[in-house]
């Protein structure tokens, strides 16, 4: 048995909160947890971007950050965002979430936060999301994304859109008891 959950909101709602809550709890009942999770970084009380958190080691590394920031050749603009966006931190965000495809088993909980306008347009984590997508057949997968991207995420899905659950961010309680009932 699969089943994909979609976590949507806004900026700051809580939807990287809410997959943190998910990973905390599931790691305490013993279940396997793979992925990506992105959480804020920030200098002092100002936001300067996102980096990328391997769910099962927790080993973070640089995602994407305000442009003065970013600095080097890792770095790419993608459209009029105010975000450069880490070549090598995608590639191994990525890598990451294919190899939790190849080694998903029944009791497998992984994450993809989030689904983006990168993603969106075929690039960020758009093939890591894919494989996740594609080998989803047993196991739970969580993903985030805005509000106006659930139907992308559902498209991305395929025919496992049918059995996904939209669920809006902070709901880590009803997230948590689907997980619970998928995963026994």
């Amino acid at each position: 048995m699969s089943k994909a959950i979609i976590i949507h909101g806004a900026i700051g709602a809580g939807k990287t909160k809410t997959c943190l809550e998910l990973v905390h709890k599931a790691k305490d009942w013993g279940i396997r947890v793979e992925g990506v999770i992105s959480p804020r970084v920030f200098e002092g009380e100002s936001l300067i971007g996102y980096d990328c958190r391997q769910v099962s080691s927790g080993e973070a590394f640089p995602l994407v950050r305000l442009k003065e920031y970013a600095v080097g050749l890792d770095w790419f603009h993608f459209g009029g965002m105010m975000y450069a966006f880490s070549t090598g931190g995608f590639e191994r965000a990525n890598n990451i979430l294919m190899r939790a495809s190849i080694e998903m088993t029944p009791s497998t909980l992984i994450f993809v936060d989030e689904f983006g306008r990168l993603e969106d347009k075929g690039r960020g984590l758009h093939s890591g999301v894919s494989a996740v997508a594609s080998k989803l057949t047993e196991g739970v997968a969580v993903l985030t994304c805005r509000s106006d991207l659930v139907e992308s995420v559902c498209d991305l899905l395929g025919r496992g859109a049918s059995d996904a659950v939209v669920l809006d961010a902070g709901e880590a309680g009803s997230a948590w008891e689907i997980v619970r009932a998928t995963l026994g």
